[in-house]
């Protein structure tokens, strides 16, 4: 053995060789990361320009600027979280502060109708001051206690744009309407430069698209400035950065108003292309879904926060379509074992188990229980009716659905506390309880089905991966 070299630790020194990636993905994301990003950017972008000229399908573009829209807002969610460590709950309100201020000032509200060279960049600066004003009284909360403060700064907005329609102000004999209150504004103004409008989805999803290339382009370059390596060590150690001398009061503000900046950015372009406002296009539920494409794709990662918002974007747009959610379901259940189990052929001796176990119950089903049979809830054709073929479907199928849905769950947490073998054997009867869950309740109910398409995913990924897809794993010497 060679001589151990002061002041070098062997253990930190090896951590890459031990964390090297492994198999198809890990491989494929090592690539990824070797490449030049702002090349690949390039490409990206380029590709995605091209979508309004393959398609004849609005709604296909709107998904599209919807993956725009939400990825903006995700990249300035972990310019907050990701960056500067500070975990902001109140950064939808500044989506909404935004929107509402598009609405104020290119509307009839106040009969204002002011150009988008001069409602956007206002539009911005406000949105920023707010996030300056939140900021400040924050400076000394960390945690918990700076979440629950922002938290609460989300949901005031909220009333506050449900309930100032009817503002009594001194020397005014009538009330001031100043939000719509739940009605909301609407008939604002598109984006225009003179005679130029933006009208249609195609033209906002090149607004959007232009929007999100902007904002990456600003926060790679802060994330590679003094600003962005000071941040990081910010987000690490905040002791530690400010006995390095660094102005940590100033660096959280800093987060906060350029965090704030994007979202109302991002808020005054969705107003415009919705042409109007309203308090519950800015709710608790948009919160979580920013947070759970952030923490999919990677705190801290510009590329995870777009995968991120892809995914969530794209993947329940999918699950509206029954072939399709049939797909997704089962290609993405077949997908998860290969990546988890090794060698492969363990992963398919388990699928075939589930099949094996699926045609056993249904000839005891029909050998006992002939006249209580049913057929599927949704019939299916082709290759999706061949999962139907080995499950069993009883009269009240919805109701064994549900049954069926929390014995899933159950086995599912023993399955996390077992011992390999015995995991393997639960496998088994989960799966296929799985696959009856699907066909009897989930494949009916769409919207449910997202909610948990959402849990799922976070679930399996932090259990995995929890770090994220391009999230860069912590590592703590003590």
């Amino acid at each position: 053995m060679g001589a151990d070299k002061i002041g070098q630790d062997e253990w930190v020194e090896q951590l890459a060789a031990r964390q090297a990636r492994r198999g198809p993905l890990g491989r494929a994301l090592a690539r990824l990361d070797a490449a030049n990003p702002i090349a690949l950017a390039a490409v990206v972008f380029a590709l995605a320009a091209l979508v309004p000229a393959l398609t004849s399908n609005d709604y296909v573009v709107r998904v599209a600027a919807n993956v725009c829209l939400y990825g903006a807002l995700a990249v300035g969610l972990n310019v907050v979280i990701g960056y500067a460590g500070l975990l902001d709950l109140g950064y939808v309100a500044f989506f909404g502060i935004g929107g509402y201020a598009y609405a104020m000032l290119s509307s009839a509200q106040f009969g204002l109708h002011l150009p988008t060279w001069a409602s956007v960049p206002l539009v911005v600066a406000v949105a920023a001051l707010f996030g300056l004003l939140l900021g400040l009284p924050s400076l000394r909360l960390i945690g918990d206690y700076l979440a629950i403060v922002t938290l609460g700064f989300a949901q005031i907005f909220v009333l506050l744009t449900n309930n100032l329609d009817r503002l009594s102000l001194p020397g005014m004999s009538a009330p001031l309407n100043l939000t719509g209150g739940p009605n909301g504004i609407t008939s604002l103004d598109p984006l225009h430069i003179g005679a130029a409008r933006a009208t249609g989805v195609r033209a906002y999803f090149y607004l959007l698209l232009g929007a999100l290339a902007l904002t990456l382009l600003v926060v790679y370059n802060i994330d590679r400035s003094r600003v962005g390596r000071a941040w990081r060590a910010l987000r690490e150690d905040a002791l530690a950065a400010q006995a390095m001398g660094m102005p940590v009061r100033r660096l959280r503000l800093l987060a906060f108003v350029i965090g704030a900046a994007i979202a109302g950015f991002s808020g005054s372009i969705f107003a415009a292309w919705q042409t109007s406002v309203f308090p519950q296009n800015f709710d608790v539920t948009l919160l979580i879904t920013l947070y759970a494409m952030v923490v999919l794709g990677g705190v801290g990662s510009l590329r995870g926060a777009l995968v991120g918002a892809a995914l969530l974007t794209i993947v329940p747009e999918l699950l509206r379509d029954p072939v399709t959610a049939r797909l997704l379901f089962y290609g993405g259940a077949a997908a998860v074992l290969l990546l988890a189990i090794r060698p492969w052929w363990r992963a398919l001796a388990l699928i075939g188990a589930v099949v094996a176990l699926g045609l056993l119950v249904k000839l005891v089903a029909r050998a006992l229980f002939l006249e209580d049979l049913g057929p599927p809830p949704q019939p299916a054709a082709g290759w999706a009716a061949v999962p139907q073929s080995w499950l069993v479907f009883p009269a009240g199928a919805q109701l064994a659905g549900n049954i069926a849905f929390v014995l899933v769950v159950g086995l599912l947490a023993a399955i996390t506390r077992a011992r390999a073998r015995l995991r393997l054997a639960l496998l088994v009867p989960a799966l296929y309880l799985l696959a009856f869950v699907w066909e009897a309740r989930l494949a009916l109910e769409p919207s449910v089905t997202r909610l948990l398409f959402y849990g799922a995913i976070l679930v399996v990924l932090m259990t995995y991966r929890p770090h994220g897809i391009f999230g860069k794993p912590r590592v703590e010497v003590v």
